[in-house]
């Protein structure tokens, strides 16, 4: 693990007379610290009390809660006097539905799944799920929506590990995953990169499962942006259908005159069949907003720079006791920094300080669905056009710690994006780091295109690395409360994240500040 370098050899050739800045130094820490200390863990925990509260209910994109949440945002902003950026009506709502950016999603409910397969235009093999008849299915839906009735082919990938060679587009791949789950992503997304059109995993689940799995397939569907105007329509992810057991893929392989060896394992490659899936399914539109605050920048005005944080979660399971997910790390973490973020650079703007580039804070719904609301800014509506936006900072999760994390050390944030897109954005958050007292410890952890879970991926910021946007995404990391009702208020540091937010507030500063945007360089993301 590569720890950050303090980035000494810029900071010397920091003279006091100087007048131009470095490649990496900051040009006035005094006045950046000014305001990062308006960032404060009281006034950060103050929001989060609120905003992590059971009344929002777990603020499940296009839920009451999550529309309550929307609009207690646009409140805030207005409180402060940050201008609207949405294309909601000025006038509405006390003047808060300025600041949103409605957007219709699709939830699409399953009334039935039939799998056909089939050896050289031949059926063989026939599975049918419907509510109320689950007995002779052998397929399930795991997640995402299969829409696509079109043959595919099918084709053994065992664990997903050795893909070299294989002709995966338009298949539908047989994976066997192992009890890594980072691994499992990790060949989940290489498929689909691969083109497959969705994928079987063939899994051995407990019956309780299975019939939990049955159950919940016939429950309001995934959510996906439909296609409008020739756009089309968001995927959402790369469907998965559930073998059902051991027995259901010896049939299938055994239909392909296909034996396992004798520890059982299948060899890779094609089956020699077609699988064909018909869903029937009802559709329903649900409504959702992002929430988008402005502050107008000063000479180069006409460039922005975008941090983002999502304001959903997962909402509330229903049975029980404790039974909504608040969300408090997962992300109101992000959610309130951003505020005290926008609260500072309001208080420097007031004081004539306000920066060059303009700010756009992108609060967006449906990050938990599948990004949606980060694509629809992104692909759809961008209220500033992409080509001038020269960054993107995204805030997911930075409230707690991750006991996997391999260092002692409680004062750190991951810093994913960085380096691998623009070494400019990379060296420039470190100095901040490094210049202005925020002294944290910047891990690159999860920074690597090869990383098994695939952060790099996994929130908002994709949607702009996808367009060659420079990008940070700031993270702490995954805990036992992820996506569970553990995720409360009293668990978060409030004096960590206060940090963060001010090396963010700095590195946005440095982004608005500087007479050069940051360079696309590394690797990249397409």
């Amino acid at each position: 693990m590569r720890f950050p370098a303090a980035a000494l050899a810029a900071l010397t050739a920091l003279a006091p007379v100087a007048s131009a800045q470095t490649a990496t130094a900051v040009a006035d820490p005094g006045l950046v610290g000014r305001y990062q200390a308006t960032i404060t863990p009281a006034e950060l925990a103050g929001h989060l009390y609120v905003y992590a509260d059971d009344y929002l209910a777990g603020r499940e994109t296009g839920e009451p809660g999550q529309r309550f949440a929307a609009r207690y945002l646009a409140g805030q902003y207005a409180t402060l006097g940050i201008a609207a950026r949405g294309t909601g009506p000025d006038n509405g709502n006390y003047g808060i539905d300025g600041y949103l950016q409605p957007f219709a999603l699709e939830q699409s409910t399953l009334v039935s799944l039939t799998g056909l397969v089939e050896q050289a235009g031949t059926p063989v093999l026939t599975s049918t799920l419907a509510e109320g008849d689950t007995e002779t299915a052998f397929l399930i839906p795991a997640y995402g929506q299969v829409e696509d009735d079109t043959p595919g082919r099918l084709v053994f990938v065992g664990d997903g590990s050795d893909l070299d060679g294989m002709d995966l587009d338009g298949t539908y791949p047989v994976l066997a995953p192992g009890a890594d789950q980072g691994a499992m992503r990790a060949a989940l997304g290489a498929l689909g990169t691969a083109g497959a059109k969705g994928v079987l995993l063939a899994t051995a689940p407990t019956n309780a499962a299975l019939q939990g799995r049955a159950a919940s397939a016939f429950q309001a569907g995934r959510l996906a942006l439909p296609a409008v105007d020739g756009a089309e329509k968001s995927e959402g992810g790369l469907p998965a259908i559930l073998i059902t057991s051991r027995e259901a893929l010896d049939a299938l392989m055994g239909a392909a005159n296909v034996a396992a060896d004798a520890d059982g394992a299948y060899p890779l490659g094609d089956t020699g069949l077609t699988l064909s899936v018909t869903a029937e399914m009802t559709k329903t539109e649900v409504l959702s907003e992002n929430v988008v605050a402005f502050i107008e920048g000063t000479d180069l005005k006409d460039e922005v720079v975008v941090i983002s944080a999502h304001l959903d979660h997962v909402g509330d399971d229903g049975d029980g006791d404790d039974t909504i997910y608040n969300g408090a790390d997962d992300d109101g973490s992000g959610t309130v920094t951003m505020l005290e973020i926008a609260e500072a650079f309001k208080a420097a703007a007031d004081a004539g300080d306000g920066p060059r580039r303009s700010i756009l804070f992108l609060h967006v719904s449906g990050e938990e669905k599948g990004l949606l609301g980060s694509e629809y800014y992104a692909d759809r509506e961008p209220l500033i056009p992409i080509e001038q936006t020269v960054a993107n900072l995204n805030i997911d999760m930075i409230g707690r710690y991750d006991p996997e994390r391999g260092f002692e050390r409680t004062d750190y944030v991951y810093i994913i994006g960085g380096d691998l897109i623009s070494q400019d954005i990379h060296d420039w958050n470190e100095a901040v780091n490094e210049t202005t007292g925020t002294d944290l410890l910047l891990s690159d952890r999860f920074n690597s295109p090869d990383d098994p879970n695939q952060f790099f991926r996994r929130s908002d910021h994709w949607n702009f690395g996808k367009y060659d946007v420079p990008f940070i995404f700031y993270f702490t990391g995954t805990h036992e409360d992820y996506h569970g009702v553990g995720d409360s208020a009293d668990k978060i540091d409030y004096d960590r994240m206060a940090r963060i937010g001010r090396l963010i507030f700095g590195t946005a500063w440095e982004l608005a500040n500087r007479d050069e945007r940051p360079a696309v360089s590394g690797v990249g993301f397409n």
